[in-house]
């Protein structure tokens, strides 16, 4: 099913072929009461209600989306599909979730149980042409109902309208199970739209040439008169650019590849 050398989210779409025997067995299958929480009947939700949706990936389809995503009517999804999707998502965000971030989920759900998919949440940022021209963020959380092989053939999800609220050019994803705290991530990874955002400024590497001659956050702060918290502001997001998880592999990293 898969092909590690080309599993980019449209040609998963295009390849995903399965018996229709199958699918009328895991049809809705995990969906029951996703939109039943009585919750959502607390006047403070219905005011500030996300969008909600069931993609059918083997026919690129949506089976339900909220009214006014967007602010488009749900029957252009519903009748449009994915065609109308890629259509409003920005380019760019559409090029990194078509070649790094769904394949980067591929490789996530390989490793989990095909069961055990609906109880991950994968959340990420993207943004969309809404119906005025202009471009909204949004904040994207969703799960998997998978095949026996474990190949994702529902996403189900909501949207959150954070266009007030983020202002970081980065695309940091998280995967969460659902019995975590908010604050525990089973995966967490930033992407980047522009590659040049990827490169170390002059201060970080200012910063990693001090860290590797054994200065400790509070030292270099004071040598670059800057607050210890900026610091470590520093390195956290060098971590991010390279994929370190800790100073010591950002130090060995720098040395690997000619940084310092």
């Amino acid at each position: 099913m898969r092909d590690d050398k080309n599993r980019t989210w449209l040609n998963y779409l295009n390849n995903l072929n399965v018996e229709s025997t199958q699918l009328e067995k895991r049809k809705m299958l995990g969906f029951d009461g996703f939109f039943g929480s009585d919750v959502m009947m607390n006047p403070f939700f219905r005011s500030h209600m996300p969008y909600t949706y069931i993609l059918d990936y083997t026919q690129s389809r949506y089976i339900t989306m909220a009214e006014n995503f967007a602010g488009y009517k749900s029957e252009c999804f519903l009748k449009l599909g994915l065609d109308h999707t890629l259509e409003i998502i920005h380019p760019q965000h559409l090029n990194l979730f078509n070649k790094e971030i769904f394949p980067e989920r591929l490789t996530i759900l390989k490793g989990m149980a095909p069961d055990q998919h609906n109880n991950y949440v994968f959340s990420y940022t993207l943004q969309v042409k809404n119906s005025e021209g202009g471009f909204s963020k949004f904040l994207q959380r969703n799960c998997f109902i998978s095949d026996d092989f474990g190949n994702p053939l529902y996403s189900m999800g909501m949207l959150i309208d954070i266009t007030d609220h983020h202002f970081d050019n980065r695309i940091i994803q998280t995967v969460q199970r659902l019995d975590q705290p908010a604050n525990q991530y089973f995966e967490r990874k930033v992407f980047y739209l522009n590659k040049e955002d990827k490169l170390l400024s002059k201060r970080e590497i200012e910063i990693l040439l001090l860290t590797s001659a054994g200065l400790s956050n509070k030292q270099i702060g004071e040598k670059l008169y800057i607050s210890e918290k900026t610091v470590k502001a520093h390195k956290s997001n060098m971590q991010d650019k390279t994929g370190c998880p800790n100073g010591f592999a950002l130090v060995r990293y720098a040395c690997k590849t000619g940084l310092i």
